[in-house]
């Protein structure tokens, strides 16, 4: 009779164990971005402290020492800007995000975001930036506190601010 108690927690794990990892995290700063490829995930920012590197691991499930978004294949990447093609459920995605503080060419950043499904940037972008599918800049990351991106056939964006709720102890800008 006193097994049935363990019931509960047999389906907390399998379902916990079932859930698919995200194949992108970005950080509520956009600062900070991870591309899941395979066992191992790939940083945007390769000077990433030992405190923002470890979370990130842990909330993809991985351990081990983390790649550079630069060594991703089809990933073209330059001091200011970082592109990379990533594939998931046979669906290919592009994913652009802004590395520095610096500013970037207007043309060519309006180009990059056109020919991008995904931008991820730590700094407000023009309305005029479109990319295909999601624009995580300032704005929306302040209000989100950070992004956890499943892509495939049906993509799916889990917000930190959803993951929390409304709590008295959480803080979260309108």
């Amino acid at each position: 009779m006193r097994w049935w108690g363990a019931l509960p927690f047999v389906a907390g794990a399998c379902a916990a164990l079932a859930a698919p990892a995200p194949d992108l995290l970005v950080t509520a700063d956009g600062r900070h971005l991870a591309v899941r490829s395979g066992e191992c995930i790939a940083l945007l920012r390769p000077r990433t402290g030992d405190y923002t590197r470890g979370m990130l691991l842990e909330t993809a499930g991985l351990s081990g020492e983390p790649a550079k978004l630069d060594a991703l294949p089809g990933a073209s990447c330059s001091r200011d800007l970082c592109a990379a093609d990533l594939s998931a459920s046979a669906r290919s995605w592009r994913l652009l995000a802004t590395r520095s503080t610096y500013l970037v060419d207007p043309a060519e950043l309006a180009r990059a975001c056109a020919r991008a499904d995904i931008v991820v940037s730590d700094r407000r972008l023009p309305r005029t930036r479109r990319p295909r599918w999601l624009k995580a800049d300032r704005p929306l990351l302040s209000r989100t506190c950070g992004l956890a991106i499943r892509l495939g056939e049906e993509p799916d964006v889990r917000t930190v601010a959803q993951a929390v709720g409304r709590h008295p102890w959480v803080t979260l800008r309108p």
